[in-house]
């Protein structure tokens, strides 16, 4: 029988870019590298008067359409907009122009907006365009991001969702109105938004679903290889997150990545309970308003980490040279063993130099701390080990996880000392978790297979975990490193 486990790898493969079809507000064609049409969408003759066939057919002149291709870079997911671009039968319409991953062109072709209100884009980045002082200013810095996207848009409930360490994900600003309800403060599993729909968000600026009940538009081809649509926000949608709109309650949805140092830190996440289209105009404008926003985040993160790294400094120096000061460094442990426990929060201790280890404070016993320095030293390419669950590598040693569910290791070769480990534990705390609904995905048997569906309530359900220990935080890991950095030089 099929395991969850399967279905959700099976769900992470599934090729969303490659799904050969769009969706209907727009209608899609594909040029190749010598300016030929190797793709059209179904619904092209409802734009531009042309049908898909006699696209394909190359019958149709395109000038109009591409305008100077000089101004479109070269590499792939480069893109251009042109709006209200005359079209030679009747109408305006609005058009991106993408370069794909297989050397060729996109152009995305929607209908522009009338009657829609001008965009007074440097008002609503102004509150943006600064860095946050503090964690309560970071808090604050939110809203003015999911006021200027509420200012651009109509959508029911605007979010702030930041992805933890494991990909889960959690609300941390939402802008909704009471009858709503609120998800502030849930926490939302990484199968939520699977491997390959996050490196989506990586390599695009948005994603707008305007009509989650819409069907599909087939895309044509001239032949069987089918069009790479990694960069186009026209792809279609999975049928798997539809369902999971639907369970939602939503019938259309815009999203925005947030990124910081090349890497998904969370993204916007706009529902709207009935259909609800952004123009291109004002999608652009959005993606400048998180663009600032990204600014101001990353120079926030950057200066947290400068502060934190000069305080790391002065005490990881202080603590290892009064360690150096000794020609045994375990002799200085005594001395410096609280220390060096409080550096990281922890409330144990152990030194291991050669074959000799020395404890300090709630760790294991010297059985187990032995098998612990057996099992780290034998993983040759991992300089630094953290775990805040210790059972799922020691899980049948209950001596062991009665002292330490957490777990931080860093190892390093010294001249004058030769291998140096460091330990740090932590006991269980058992603490729980709010979840928008139960974060295990069901699984639901259809003409006799096994499927994987996304959970049907979105209700607030509590779980309540065991065999944790606090979780290792950014600046911890920063500390047990700059620990191993320096031991080279101290020890």
């Amino acid at each position: 029988m099929t395991t969850l486990t399967e279905l959700v790898t099976q769900c992470e493969s599934e090729q969303l870019h490659l799904s050969g079809a769009i969706q209907s507000w727009g209608a899609l064609l594909r040029f190749d590298a010598t300016g030929n049409v190797t793709h059209a969408s179904a619904n092209l003759a409802d734009f531009v008067g042309t049908s898909a066939e006699a696209a394909l057919a190359g019958t149709a002149d395109w000038g109009w359409l591409l305008g100077d291709l000089g101004l479109l870079p070269e590499e792939p997911g480069a893109s251009r907009i042109r709006h209200h671009i005359q079209e030679p039968a009747d109408g305006l319409l609005d058009v991106r122009l993408i370069r794909d991953a297989q050397g060729g062109m996109l152009a995305e072709i929607e209908r522009p907006f009338h009657g829609e209100n001008a965009i007074d884009l440097h008002t609503l980045q102004r509150p943006l365009l600064r860095t946050p002082e503090s964690e309560d200013g970071l808090a604050a810095y939110h809203q003015p991001l999911l006021d200027g996207i509420a200012a651009l848009s109509s959508f029911d409930r605007l979010m702030i969702y930041r992805f933890h360490d494991d990909w889960s994900g959690e609300v941390v600003a939402e802008k909704t109105t009471p009858s709503l309800g609120s998800y502030l403060q849930l926490r939302f599993p990484a199968s939520d938004i699977p491997e390959i729909a996050r490196q989506l968000y990586l390599l695009n600026p948005c994603r707008h679903i305007p009509d989650a009940g819409a069907s599909p538009v087939p895309l044509l081809g001239r032949a069987d290889m089918p069009a790479d649509l990694t960069y186009t926000d026209l792809r279609s949608v999975s049928p798997v997150h539809l369902t999971y709109l639907a369970n939602m309650g939503v019938g259309a949805s815009f999203s925005l990545p947030i990124r910081v140092a090349g890497r998904l830190w969370g993204l916007v996440a706009c529902h709207h309970l009935t259909p609800c289209t952004i123009s291109a105009a004002h999608r652009q404008a959005c993606v400048t308003l998180v663009s600032a926003f990204n600014l101001g985040l990353s120079s926030w993160l950057a200066s947290r980490r400068m502060q934190m790294v000069d305080s790391l400094d002065r005490r990881v120096d202080k603590v290892l040279e009064a360690i150096a000061q000794l020609p045994n460094p375990l002799d200085g442990i005594e001395f410096s063993g609280q220390t060096l426990i409080e550096a990281l929060g922890a409330e144990g201790f152990a030194l291991a130099v050669g074959d000799e280890i020395v404890l300090v404070g709630n760790t294991p016993q010297l059985e187990e701390m032995s098998l612990i320095d057996a099992w780290f030293s034998d993983r040759r390419q991992e300089s630094l080990f953290a775990t805040d669950r210790l059972a799922d590598v020691f899980g049948d040693n209950p001596l062991l996880l009665a002292v330490a569910s957490g777990l931080m290791a860093i190892k390093a070769n010294s001249p004058r000392s030769g291998r140096v480990r460091f330990y740090w534990f932590r006991p269980e705390e058992p603490y729980s978790v709010q979840w928008a609904g139960n974060p295990n995905k069901p699984m639901t048997e259809q003409a006799g297979a096994i499927m994987l569906s996304p959970r049907r309530s979105f209700e607030k359900w509590v779980e309540v975990r065991t065999g944790y220990s606090r979780p290792w935080s950014d600046a911890d890991r920063m500390t047990a490193a700059k620990f191993r950095n320096t031991l080279l030089r101290w020890l």
